[in-house]
């Protein structure tokens, strides 16, 4: 080999090396699809730039075609990762208007698989999409592709669900076959059941509150559940010591009930009939207690009531005056009359020959009782 020909394929390397160099230096070398593309829409100075969130970008490739109601209007210029989205960025001629909510959609340009992004007006547009915006990801989405639709029809042709939706409709069909009564009148009670729920959703709430309040009471006395728990085993295992005493207890109350009951048995007939006419005077002193009140009043100062004892009392002596006679006659008629010796006194008065018809006592009356009389008795004429 010449020395020409070494020197020509050291020329080759040394210029495919630059191409090298000068390809990698921009981010990397990414493919030849990736390589921007001479000429056609969205390469000029004056190109509008604008950003697109897409869930999947499917088959995309950098330099697809944008195309606006099929026109081919601009291109992918790239397609990045950000903030694990998919963002492509969009190169479109400068004469192009789109609303600011424009749809963005991946479509399939031809069967081979070749795809583009398509920007369709919403049916509501507002404002303008300007350079430098951002289609949202609500904004985005996908045709079904090639592969999509054909893995739908081999699902279909080769069974896929339809056997189970006919074993499914066959048993609806047998279970609602015949039931039609029934069935209408769970409905209804379903229908009762629900308007009864609905009104009572007031309640429902407020026992749903109510339970959150108790919830956040019981986490409040956390610790004290937790000591309840912690001293609870030592309380269980003292009642299982004295388990016996409390055997004898129960024993000796049984004794004790049965000695009550074998000293009332003979006696529940007259303690039935005694409460029964217990029921009588109580009966009448409930009547009675809006006066008992009153007479409790005069019980320890009659004849006068206790809320006057303090009128009666003027300077060293009491308003009245008293008159006892203690004749054997009236003590005959005030403590012997309906007894054995009923009339005694009286004839052992008459025997003295003093007569008690004829007695009437002497009655004075004067301001000050303390200046009357002894009031001796006199006999009637004299």
């Amino acid at each position: 080999m010449t020395a020409r020909k070494w020197s020509r394929i050291a020329i080759r390397a040394v210029a495919l090396l630059g191409i090298a160099v000068v390809l990698t230096s921009c981010g990397g070398w990414r493919g030849i699809a990736n390589v921007p593309l001479p000429g056609g829409p969205g390469t000029g100075s004056k190109k509008t730039t604008i950003y697109v969130q897409m869930p999947d970008t499917l088959a995309l490739n950098v330099n697809s075609r944008v195309r606006v109601a099929d026109v081919y209007v601009g291109r992918v210029r790239s397609i990045e990762l950000k903030n694990w989205v998919a963002t492509l960025t969009l190169d479109l001629q400068p004469d192009v208007k789109l609303p600011a909510n424009t749809l963005a959609k991946i479509g399939q340009t031809s069967l081979l698989g070749s795809q583009h992004v398509q920007l369709d007006p919403p049916p509501d547009p507002t404002g303008e999409l300007k350079n430098g915006d951002t289609i949202p990801l609500k904004n985005a989405s996908a045709f079904p592709t090639t592969e999509r639709v054909l893995a739908s029809i081999a699902t279909i042709l080769s069974g896929g669900g339809i056997p189970n939706l006919e074993v499914i409709q066959t048993e609806v069909n047998n279970l609602l076959t015949g039931r039609a009564d029934q069935i209408r009148e769970f409905l209804g009670r379903l229908d009762t059941f629900t308007d009864n729920l609905n009104q009572q959703r007031n309640d429902i709430t407020r026992a749903i509150d109510s339970t959150n309040r108790l919830l956040t009471i019981v986490a409040d006395r956390n610790n004290t559940l937790d000591r309840v728990l912690t001293e609870f085993p030592p309380l269980i295992k003292h009642f299982a010591d004295t388990r016996d005493l409390f055997a004898d207890a129960v024993v000796s109350l049984g004794r004790i009930s049965k000695a009550a009951d074998a000293a009332l048995a003979p006696t529940s007939a007259n303690l039935h009939t005694n409460l029964q006419n217990l029921q009588r005077p109580l009966k009448q002193l409930g009547k009675a207690s809006p006066y008992l009140l009153g007479a409790l009043k005069l019980l320890l100062t009659a004849p006068f009531s206790i809320e006057n004892v303090p009128k009666v009392v003027r300077g060293d002596y009491i308003n009245v005056s008293l008159n006892v006679d203690l004749t054997l006659s009236a003590l005959d008629n005030g403590i012997l009359t309906g007894t054995g010796v009923s009339g005694m006194l009286r004839a052992l008065e008459q025997s003295w020959g003093r007569d008690p018809e004829t007695m009437i006592p002497d009655v004075r009356f004067t301001p000050n009782p303390h200046d009357a009389p002894g009031g001796p008795l006199v006999e009637r004429g004299e």
